[in-house]
C-alpha cells in the first residue's frame, strides 16, 4: 500500500545474486517467480520449500507477498499469520515487517478493526512510520477524523518526505475527501528544495492539485537537472489538457530512457487509443509487455483488455481477462469487466 509495500522482496532478490552458478533451492525458485511476478509458480515453489522444512517463515511470507500481487487479500493474510506463527522470538525485525504486510492485508479486506489492531500491537514495542500510516488509513476509512489526523501527523514529524505527504493525500481521495486530503499537499509544497527531485516531487504535488501550468514548470526544471522520470508526468499533464503532440513526444523520449520504456509504450498506447486507433495501441501494449517492467506489467495488460473491448474484439477480450484474471484474482475492476464482457 505505502510506497509499493509489494516490491520489499526486492531485499530478498539482492540475496540471489550470487546463486547464479549453484542449483536454486525451491524458496530461491519462489523468489525468482516472485520477481517476474508468476505468483502461482511463485506459491508452489513456497509450498514445495515449507514442505522440505526450507525457510518455513520466510517461504510464507513469500506466499502472502505472492497473493499479496494477485490482490488475494485473505489469503495474503493467512500466510502472514502463519509466518508469524513459525517465526522464534529473537526474529524481532522479521515478525515487524511480517505484522506490516499483516495490516495491510488487513486494510485491503476493508478490516479496518483487525487493521488497527496490528498496528496498536506493532507500536507497544517504538515508532513506526508504516504502522502509525496504515492505523491512521484505517481510522480515515471509519470516519475516525481526529485519530486519522493525530496518526498522520506522526507520519510527518519522523522525517518527513515528498512521498508521505503524496501517500496520505491519496488516502484521503480514495475516502472521497479530496478537499481535506489537498491540505495536506499544500503542506508538503512549502518544502524547500532545489535538487532535481525537489523539482519532480512538487511537480507531482501541483498535477494532483490540478495547477497545471505550476506542474509542468517545476517537471520541465527537474528534467532539465537531468531527472527524467518527470517525462512520466510531463506526458500525464499533455494528456488531461489533450495536447497530443506533446503527449507523444514525450512518451517518444521515455522510449530513451532506461527504465521508462514500459511507461512510454503504455502512453502511447493511450494516445493511441484516444484517437480510437485501438490496433496501434495494441501493439504498443505489446511492446510495452516486453520491457518485463514488473511495475507496469499489470496496466499494461489491464489496458490490453480495454483495448480489445473497445474495438469490439470481445473473443480476444475474454480471453485476454481470463488470464489476467488468473494472476490478478483480488482485482475488483478486472472482475466487473469479466462480468461485461460475458454478456458480449
Amino acid at each position: 500500500m505505502k510506497k509499493g509495500i509489494l516490491f520489499a522482496v526486492a531485499a530478498a532478490l539482492c540475496l540471489l545474486a550470487g546463486c547464479k552458478d549453484k542449483k536454486l533451492t525451491e524458496y530461491e525458485k519462489g523468489i525468482e517467480k516472485l520477481e517476474q511476478q508468476k505468483y502461482e509458480q511463485a506459491v508452489k515453489h513456497f509450498e514445495n520449500a515449507i514442505h522440505k522444512g526450507d525457510k518455513s517463515e520466510l517461504a510464507w511470507r513469500g506466499i502472502g507477498i505472492a497473493r499479496t500481487g494477485q490482490g488475494a487479500y485473505d489469503k495474503a493474510e493467512e500466510a502472514f499469520v502463519t509466518a508469524l506463527g513459525v517465526t522464534e522470538k529473537k526474529q524481532k525485525a522479521l515478525q515487524k515487517d511480517l505484522s506490516l504486510y499483516l495490516a495491510d492485508a488487513q486494510y485491503h479486506q476493508e478490516d479496518y478493526s483487525g487493521c488497527i489492531e496490528t498496528c496498536d500491537q506493532l507500536l507497544e514495542s517504538g515508532k513506526e512510520k508504516d504502522a502509525y500510516f496504515l492505523r491512521g488509513s484505517a481510522y480515515l476509512c471509519r470516519n475516525e477524523y481526529k485519530k486519522a489526523e493525530k496518526d498522520f501527523q506522526k507520519v510527518l514529524s519522523d522525517s518527513p518526505v515528498y512521498q508521505d505527504y503524496l501517500d496520505i493525500y491519496m488516502v484521503y481521495q480514495a475516502c472521497d475527501l479530496t478537499a481535506d486530503g489537498v491540505e495536506y499537499l499544500e503542506e508538503g509544497l512549502k518544502k524547500k528544495g532545489n535538487s532535481p527531485e525537489d523539482f519532480y516531487q512538487r511537480g507531482r504535488m501541483y498535477y494532483y492539485l490540478f495547477e497545471y501550468k505550476d506542474a509542468e514548470k517545476a517537471l520541465k526544471k527537474a528534467k532539465k537537472k537531468g531527472y527524467d522520470q518527470a517525462l512520466v508526468y510531463l506526458g500525464k499533464i499533455y494528456g488531461e489538457n489533450q495536447d497530443w503532440d506533446e503527449a507523444l513526444a514525450v512518451y517518444e523520449e521515455c522510449l530513451d530512457v532506461e527504465g521508462l520504456e514500459a511507461e512510454g509504450y503504455n502512453g502511447l498506447a493511450v494516445c493511441a487509443a484516444t484517437e480510437g486507433d485501438y490496433e496501434k495501441a495494441l501493439s504498443y501494449v505489446e511492446k510495452g509487455l516486453k520491457q518485463d517492467d514488473w511495475e507496469m506489467n499489470q496496466i499494461l495488460l489491464f489496458n490490453q483488455i480495454v483495448f480489445y473491448e473497445k474495438s469490439m474484439n470481445y473473443g480476444s477480450a475474454k480471453e485476454k481477462v481470463t488470464a489476467y484474471l488468473e494472476m490478478y484474482p483480488g482485482d475488483k475492476d478486472a472482475v466487473r469487466e469479466g462480468y461485461f464482457l460475458e454478456t458480449r
